[in-house]
């Protein structure tokens, strides 16, 4: 082999080895002005609440929600930080004083009033048209009970025709 060959199959892999290298560098400044677009909506994650199912004063069921509340760009997320305790502590207690139960199911909260009570509790602790809106990203329940009236309906259809064979 000539020294010439040897010279140009390294510069062809020095030249495609830089590209492979220069590639996660190209797309990290990619990510930054995803980043940028971020900072104009930014959020909020509340970390998972124990929401429980209270029904004629008994705790039937809990569940696992998640919540994300959208801020407007001129809100500070280090405030928010600061005031979580006291938001999670008022969702706790206003769950069970009004509990946030849905009617037709014992596995989900009831998501409008959640909502509507957390942001309601935002613009009092943060300051009005601090929070756009209230997301609720998970909720997973922590027992598959249902309402008595659908246990009633689901016994009435499993109910043989002849209880005497």
């Amino acid at each position: 082999m000539s020294l010439r060959r040897i010279y140009s199959r390294r510069l062809v892999l020095g030249l495609v080895s830089g590209a492979f290298a220069a590639g996660p560098a190209l797309a990290s400044s990619e990510k930054k002005k995803d980043g940028e677009a971020q900072a104009l909506d930014p959020t909020y994650k509340l970390g998972s609440m124990t929401i429980p199912i209270v029904v004629n004063g008994r705790i039937v069921n809990y569940v696992f929600v998640a919540l994300t509340l959208r801020l407007t760009s001129g809100a500070e997320v280090e405030s928010f930080k600061v005031q979580e305790p006291v938001l999670r502590d008022a969702i706790m207690r206003a769950a069970y004083r009004t509990p946030f139960v849905r009617p037709d199911t014992w596995q989900e909260v009831d998501g409008p009033r959640l909502q509507a009570f957390v942001l309601s509790q935002c613009a009092t602790l943060f300051g009005k048209g601090k929070v756009a809106s209230v997301e609720i990203a998970k909720q997973i329940p922590r027992q598959r009970v249902m309402p008595p009236n659908a246990a009633a309906l689901r016994a009435i259809q499993n109910k043989p025709d002849n209880p005497n064979p």
